[in-house]
């Protein structure tokens, strides 16, 4: 990925460079320019497994032993006198996934799963 991106930050290479190193902007070409053979790419896993290319063997997947990585998602509510019911399931996945993966909540001063601040 492109330098701002998280997977990019995730350096496996110890201060090496590539031979010729390509970038992008988006999985979905990093994928396509794996199936081609141009080299390899950082994925989470939920962008490999199950892929198209990944059931047609065009590409292949290997976890990391590193699982020290960490991610910061934070989410911004508008202040609102009703959330979408919509944002609110999104929010919940958020949080029922953070939790499956050990990682820590700190919701909003003020917010009500309900929908009202």
């Amino acid at each position: 990925m492109r330098s701002g991106y998280v997977m990019h930050r995730y350096g496996l290479l110890n201060g090496r460079t590539p031979s010729f190193p390509y970038s992008t902007d988006g999985a979905e070409m990093g994928k396509l320019m794996v199936a081609e053979g141009l080299g390899a790419t950082v994925l989470p896993d939920f962008s490999v497994v199950g892929d198209p290319l990944e059931r047609l063997g065009a590409i292949t997947y290997r976890p990391l032993a590193d699982a020290g990585t960490r991610v910061l998602l934070m989410l911004q509510l508008r202040r609102t006198a009703s959330v979408p019911r919509a944002a609110r399931v999104l929010r919940e996945e958020f949080l029922r996934r953070a939790q499956e993966l050990g990682g820590t909540l700190s919701p909003p001063v003020g917010w009500s799963p309900d929908g009202a601040d």
